[in-house]
Formats: C-alpha cells, sequence, structure tokens
C-alpha cells in the first residue's frame, strides 16, 4: 500500500507542492489581516527647534564711539602767518640722515670698486690714466644752496606757535611736558631785525592758568627765543607766542 502511495506521489507531486504552498500564503495572508492598526499613540513623537527671538543685549561700551573726539596735539613748533604743510613725522629725521650716510657709503664703496677694477685693467693693457686734481671747494654745495629757512605753518595744534610775518624760528624751546597740568600761556614778544627778543610780557587776557610753572617755562623760552634776520620786518616786530601745555 505505501509502495501505490509513493508512486501516487511521484506522479502528482506537482499539485501537492504546489497545493501547499497555496495554503501557507493564504494562512500568512489571514495572519496579517488580524494584526492591529498601528496606533498613533505609540508612534514616536517629533522633535521640534523653535529657535527664539535673540534678546536685546545692552550696548558694549567698547564698540560705541567716544562722545567727543580727542584733538590731536603735535609737539612742534608752528608760524601761524605762513603757508600750511604737512611735516614730514616719519622716518625721523635722524632716521633719514643716517638712511642717506648709509646709501652714500655704500655707493663711495661701489665707486671705489669699479675705479679699481678699471685702473687694474687700464694698467694691464698700459693705458693708465692720470686723473687732474680737482678744487673740492668748488663744488662745496653750501655755496650756491639757499640756507634762507622759510617759515612753516604746521597744520593742526602745535605745543609751540607764533604769529611773526616773514620770520620762522631758529631756537625756540618746547616746553610742552615739563609741568604736571595742563593749559595755555601767551607771551607778547618783540624782536628786533636780527631775530632777537629783546621783549617778553605774559598776555593775561589769552593765557588760560596762573600756573607758575607753566608761566615761568614759557617766559623762560620766549625770552631764549631767536628768529631769522628780517631787513624789510618792522624794528621792533610784536608778536605772540603761544605755549600749549600737555598733561604728563
Amino acid at each position: 500500500m505505501f509502495g501505490r502511495f509513493l508512486d501516487w506521489f511521484e506522479r502528482h507531486k506537482f499539485g501537492v507542492v504546489g497545493t501547499l504552498m497555496l495554503h501557507t500564503f493564504m494562512l500568512f495572508v489571514m495572519a496579517m489581516s488580524k494584526l492591529p492598526a498601528d496606533d498613533p499613540q505609540l508612534a514616536l513623537p517629533e522633535m521640534v527647534m523653535e529657535l527664539a527671538a535673540p534678546q536685546d543685549l545692552p550696548p558694549d561700551p567698547m564698540l560705541q564711539p567716544p562722545l567727543s573726539a580727542a584733538v590731536e596735539v603735535k609737539n612742534l613748533t608752528s608760524n601761524s602767518t605762513a603757508d600750511a604743510q604737512q611735516p614730514r613725522t616719519w622716518p625721523s629725521q635722524r632716521a633719514q640722515e643716517k638712511i642717506a650716510t648709509n646709501v652714500e657709503e655704500d655707493l663711495k664703496s661701489f665707486e671705489a670698486e669699479e675705479f679699481n677694477k678699471l685702473a687694474e685693467e687700464r694698467h694691464a693693457a698700459g693705458k693708465d690714466v692720470v686723473m687732474p686734481q680737482l678744487d673740492p671747494s668748488k663744488w662745496d654745495k653750501e655755496h650756491y644752496m639757499d640756507k634762507t629757512p622759510k617759515p612753516v605753518k604746521v597744520e593742526g595744534l602745535t605745543t609751540v606757535s607764533y604769529d611773526l610775518v616773514g620770520r620762522t624760528d631758529i631756537v625756540l624751546e618746547v616746553p610742552a611736558y615739563l609741568c604736571k597740568g595742563q593749559g595755555t600761556v601767551v607771551i607778547h614778544v618783540s624782536v628786533d631785525r636780527e631775530g632777537e627778543v629783546t621783549k617778553a610780557d605774559l598776555d593775561a587776557t589769552k593765557t588760560t592758568t596762573r600756573d607758575e610753572c607753566m608761566v615761568d617755562n614759557a617766559m623762560a623760552s620766549a625770552k631764549g627765543a631767536r628768529f631769522s634776520a628780517s631787513s624789510v620786518s618792522p624794528d621792533p616786530q610784536r608778536g605772540n607766542i603761544t605755549y600749549i601745555f600737555l598733561a604728563q
């Protein structure tokens, strides 16, 4: 009997296997249809981020402009009656002189090397050249350069200024930092045609301080001042020297 069953199964094995697969698929579909639907309450909550509006922060005093801009005062002398010129503050006069000296020395060294090389080449060729001796006094720039000092007016405030038309200061001390306080001292001066100060008086109406240190130093500077000579200026020529003292 079992042998006949095997013969039958051998003849109908594809049908049997197909029937089993169909029933298995139907059972799977029925099982899935009975599962509960997804509960929206069990779903994971979505994360929502809201950007808060920026709060008004107090102003940073370091980023605020100053209430009043500082006035720059140049520690220079200035003739208020001359044409305005911008002084060259950098490089300094000493630095310029040092640079000029170094350049001049390098040029002289280079020139000497070239002349020596040329002289050796000419000597080797038997063509020595005898250089004539020149009088160096004829080439002195002091003989032909204009040495007349020119009045200069500095733009902006300076620690010392004067109103002598056609004059330039030759000797004029700048006592801006010799005293502790700050203030302005005006000295009325009389200058002869040689540029010497013959008289100096305090102008009390224009002076803003009575500090003895400032007045004494301004008076000493005015009395010791010397200006360029002038044959066309009044004799004496009167004017004012204004001193601005800066707080240390």
